[in-house]
């Protein structure tokens, strides 16, 4: 029979060690976000700072506390870590959870409670109750992990709000002692190993969570999470279902579906659903880790922070239905301008073709006036050659009127042709005669 430990590395490929994923990680898709949690965090200081680029593994403890603390959940949980917190949370009754140091008989061992995230306990709690024993951190000199288990109870309180925190959560501090309620009866681990081994691998895959793919292995507690809320919502009446708080992206009018957050989310959370006149934004809250990105990366002021939310679910919600503002040119959204109907890369494509037709304006307006003045010249210089050719003929006519004039001789007068013709017909008729 397949152990549930087999079942985690099989189905789910979690592996043996801590496994962590680059490409959701905040600090590598982000620019100027720095974040180094893991690698302050860590016992073993074996997350990349500087310019070393791979944790080394080959020094991992296996604690966990890495990835519990991780802000946008990149880094999956081991295998064996993942098998003793479900087997732990199967049990009958609370579950309690405290330090390895204490030595006391808890049902949850862990080597630092820094090592269950808010998510763990926030299951733990949605199923009969969760019990932390800090009695042995008094005792630690490890200040940074005292400091992510007060952060984790401060997320617990915020998402369960404070009266169902004092109904399922109870803290224990120093000098504290719990007494469980009777119904809460004890169930060995040779019983609960049993009671496993016994469920065939179906069965034990409908008590996970389903997920994506293996991508999505950090998230695995925030998707166990999910699955408790919707059983706890489908116990009730739509109007009677319980709010649970968590930190989303709040979208404002802004915003023009340009699709940047899409792709700076490492977690893919985000969703936008396009209508004919308005889109909406969607957000998968169990994938939402709250890490900023999306703000970092919005180049419109389309988000203006991640603020607390109420919602009865953690599945895919709207979180707001914004206008469409389309270009007029081109058809695509652009943010809103008061009295613009196109967007700046039209209005610039519009303007350069104007300054192109203007600029070829004035060079035609040159060429023309280059091409009026050189055939100005040209005249000019055709009138120059032609008084050049013309000078001497003038000059010539100046002196020769300058001249005294000489008398002309007189001319014989000519006798009019028919009178020539008269004397010549009489001069032929008198020749006849004689």
């Amino acid at each position: 029979m397949e152990t549930l430990k087999d079942y985690l590395e099989g189905a789910y490929r979690i592996r043996k060690i801590p496994t962590y994923i680059p490409d959701r990680c905040s600090e590598r898709k982000s620019t100027g976000h720095v974040c180094q949690v893991c690698a302050d965090i860590c016992p073993q200081n074996i997350y990349p700072v500087g310019k070393r680029k791979r944790p080394i593994w080959d020094q991992c403890l296996k604690c966990g506390i890495c990835a519990a603390s991780c802000p946008s959940r990149c880094i999956t949980v081991p295998s064996r870590k993942m098998e003793s917190y479900l087997m732990a949370a199967a049990r009958k009754g609370r579950l309690t959870i405290a330090c390895e140091n204490e030595g006391s008989s808890a049902k949850l061992s862990e080597t630092c409670i820094a090592a269950v995230s808010w998510e763990q306990l926030a299951y733990a709690a949605m199923r009969e109750g969760v019990v932390i024993s800090l009695r042995a951190c008094g005792e630690c000199s490890y200040e940074t992990c005292k400091e992510v288990i007060e952060q984790n109870l401060k997320e617990l309180r915020f998402f369960l709000g404070d009266t169902l925190y004092q109904e399922r959560v109870t803290v224990l501090r120093a000098g504290e002692e719990y007494e469980a309620p009777a119904e809460e009866g004890a169930m060995s681990r040779r019983e609960l190993f049993g009671f496993f081994s016994n469920l065939s691998v179906d069965t034990a895959f409908t008590m996970m969570p389903k997920i994506e793919n293996a991508r999505d292995n950090g998230l695995l507690f925030r998707a166990m999470l999910r699955d408790a809320v919707a059983a706890k919502a489908a116990d009730c009446e739509p109007a009677d279902r319980p709010k649970y708080a968590v930190r989303l992206p709040h979208f404002t009018q802004n915003c023009y579906n340009c699709g940047y957050c899409v792709s700076a989310c490492p977690n893919e959370a985000l969703r936008f659903v396009q209508g004919e006149s308005s889109f909406t934004v969607a957000v998968d809250v169990w994938k939402c880790t709250g890490c900023g990105l999306c703000e970092s990366r919005c180049r419109s002021d389309g988000i203006s922070g991640i603020v607390p939310m109420r919602v009865s679910t953690l599945g895919r919600v709207a979180v707001a239905k914004l206008p469409n503002h389309l270009c007029s040119a081109c058809g695509k959204s652009f943010p809103y301008e008061a009295d613009r109907d196109t967007c700046k890369t039209c209005r610039a494509k519009l303007r350069n073709e104007q300054l192109k037709k203007r600029r070829e304006e004035r060079k035609l307006k040159r060429e023309l006036e280059a091409a009026a003045a050189a055939e100005a010249a040209l005249q000019e210089k055709s009138l120059e050659a032609e008084e050049s050719e013309l000078k001497p003929q003038v000059m010539e006519a100046e002196e020769t009127a300058a001249e005294p004039q000489a008398a002309e001789p007189e001319k014989p007068a000519v006798k009019p042709l028919n009178v020539e013709m008269e004397q010549s017909y009489e001069d032929e008729e008198r020749t006849d005669f004689d």
